[in-house]
């Protein structure tokens, strides 16, 4: 998944959505399908899109233009994403892709369904949190296509900064993926997992690393782990059962459920990043324990995961904040 490097002015608050990169589809891609994809408002197309890149590092594409390949039936497919109200985006798309596939996968990867106007009816009222809730009017984390490719992403970040987890990332998928156009698609998992170690560790992957990757690829490949299962459950039911995976510890549970399955009220509380955001507005300034984190977010529940994420995305717009942000433990 690639984002746009184009820096977004958030100061003036709810400024929603703009047609740029709907007028770029109308002239790059004239001929290519498209679909309409549902979106619960209020929400920013172009906003989340930021939000994300100042986790990840961007790539080089039109401003306000979600670029992603997915695997749609035995192909890989392009998909560029655009606003084309405030509750729909529009997906354009190779001919052949089957449309239906392509649109529950984009309305997957921009949490379309989640609603934000309950969590807003909550943030607004704090005094601290409220400006912040303001300023990213319509923001909805941007998640993986797959929970798998989730998966994946939660073990190479485990103890290491998010820049050198993306790179790794992206040597895994241009080793591994499908490409399409100048995209690739993420991986399936039996193609890793008939990976050797050694094939995996040339991506960047520490020892220990390849082998939970490869472990959990062929768990996935081979029906043992169901991961979409997994997300019907409740969240400390689906925490337990991801606890059990290999290579999985609090953190990469936490971080699974709150980012990969949207759970909206989960906190990966030992991440350093949470508890220098939570301290540094919501507390004295300095970075909190993890308990005091968690009693910090506790008045914002059951939404203290997007409380979370808003407070992270405020920490780094709006300082200079460095893109590496260290986990601890697993």
């Amino acid at each position: 998944m690639q984002f746009s490097q184009h820096a977004l002015d958030f100061a003036d608050g709810p400024a929603l959505p703009g047609a740029g990169a709907e007028e770029f589809l109308s002239t790059e891609w004239p001929q290519m399908p498209s679909a309409l994809v549902k979106v619960k408002p209020p929400y920013g197309l172009e906003r989340s899109i930021a939000v994300a890149a100042s986790f990840t590092p961007a790539g080089d594409q039109p401003a306000g233009l979600l670029r992603v390949a997915i695997r749609v039936g035995p192909r890989a497919v392009r998909i560029d994403v655009a606003q084309a109200n405030a509750s729909a985006l529009r997906a354009s798309f190779a001919d052949g892709a089957d449309r239906e596939a392509v649109k529950a996968a984009v309305a997957w990867i921009v949490c379309a369904d989640l609603d934000l106007k309950p969590f807003y009816r909550v943030a607004l009222r704090h005094e601290k949190l409220g400006p912040i809730a303001r300023r990213f009017w319509g923001v909805k984390p941007l998640r993986p296509p797959r929970l798998f490719d989730m998966a994946v992403t939660a073990i190479t970040e485990q103890q290491i900064s998010l820049a050198a987890a993306h790179a790794i990332r992206t040597r895994l998928i241009q080793r591994f993926g499908t490409k399409a156009n100048e995209c690739f698609a993420f991986p399936e998992p039996h193609v890793i997992a008939g990976a050797t170690l050694q094939q995996l560790r040339a991506c960047g992957l520490s020892r220990a690393k390849a082998d939970y990757i490869r472990t959990l690829a062929r768990s996935v490949a081979e029906g043992r782990l169901d991961l979409a299962a997994i997300a019907q459950m409740p969240d400390e039911e689906a925490k337990e059962a991801l606890r059990k995976v290999r290579g999985f510890g609090p953190w990469s549970a936490e971080y699974v459920l709150v980012r990969g399955m949207a759970r909206p009220d989960r906190v990966p509380f030992d991440d350093l990043g949470v508890r220098t955001a939570v301290g540094r507005y919501l507390g004295s300034g300095m970075r909190v324990s993890a308990s005091r984190a968690e009693r910090l977010l506790a008045p914002f529940a059951p939404y203290r995961g997007l409380a979370a994420f808003y407070l992270l995305a405020n920490h780094r717009l709006r300082t200079s904040a460095p893109r590496e942000r260290k986990q601890i433990g697993k």
